[in-house]
């Protein structure tokens, strides 16, 4: 069994949703408090041992390749005004082992994904999207630890999932179930944005995937549509042949591509916090007497 050692993080994507910001600043470096989404994303692999991180960005996103690298007098001045909090916080940005590739070509997911197959080759990865943030809290195991335990015990691919209800069901992937034990699911079918009447199941999917090293050489081989290959038609396939899990998760996940779910990260987050989450709190509270 191989073990899982690299992560694919796509971070190509236009962010029209968030214009006119995204005109100038990539979407995975908006802030959630004070830290850019892609950064919480990398700190999520921590939990998992992986040695190696592939982020895919667009060709002029060099704001990201400089948030991740180092900045020598930036540090030397945090060093010699005896800002050592500051500093620490700064050196967590270069922690991470990060190779870099272009998406030259806007076409889609999986095309991201196989920009990152000079790093990834044959062996298996995981992908975490960057529209999503997953928070583990005290006692809850993180979400890439229990994909990443799931395969290495496997060998199968396995997808995170939660359950959706209503006018949501038609927003994201959804699986059918075969069968479900101690919490592991068996995925047999894949359907993309259903409707309600066709749905699989009440189980969507969402941005966080451990895939096996066949998958590079699937989506290699898999015919377009529109002009984009599909991460969900290698899925499938891998489910019509028995080789794909899923599982919930522990913790909050929180929809950091849509304006509300970012604004709801924000306020969530501070409130956490131990240098504002009081003051915050306070000025919610106050707030809330102001609302009709």
């Amino acid at each position: 069994m191989r073990k899982l050692k690299k992560a694919v993080i796509p971070a190509a994507g236009l962010g029209t949703r968030f214009l006119p910001i995204t005109k100038a600043i990539p979407k995975p470096m908006l802030s959630v408090l004070d830290k850019p989404t892609i950064q919480y994303i990398a700190e999520e692999l921590s939990s998992v041992g992986i040695e190696e991180i592939v982020i895919v960005v667009s060709p002029d996103s060099d704001v990201i390749l400089k948030h991740f690298g180092e900045n020598k007098a930036l540090s030397d001045r945090l060093l010699a005004d005896g800002k050592d909090k500051l500093y620490k916080i700064e050196e967590t940005t270069r922690k991470f082992n990060i190779r870099f590739v272009e998406q030259k070509v806007p076409n889609g997911l999986a095309g991201a994904i196989l920009c990152a197959e000079p790093y990834i080759g044959n062996e298996p990865f995981a992908l975490l999207l960057g529209d999503e943030l997953i928070y583990a809290g005290e006692g809850d195991k993180p979400c890439m630890k229990r994909l990443a335990e799931i395969y290495e015990s496997t060998g199968k691919s396995v997808i995170a999932t939660m359950e959706v209800f209503g006018d949501d069901v038609s927003k994201y992937g959804n699986i059918g179930i075969k069968e479900e034990v101690d919490g592991v699911m068996t995925v047999n079918a894949i359907v993309e944005k259903p409707s309600i009447n066709e749905a699989l199941s009440n189980n969507a999917i969402i941005g966080r995937y451990v895939l096996s090293g066949e998958v590079m050489g699937m989506l290699k081989s898999l015919k377009p549509r529109n002009n984009e290959i599909y991460l969900t038609d290698a899925l499938d396939e891998l489910a019509a042949n028995d080789k794909l899990l899923a599982s919930c998760f522990e913790g909050e996940r929180y929809d950091v591509g849509d304006k509300f779910g970012y604004i709801r990260a924000n306020v969530e987050f501070a409130l956490m916090s131990e240098e504002i989450g009081e003051e915050t709190a306070k000025y919610i509270k106050e707030l809330a007497k102001k609302l009709k």
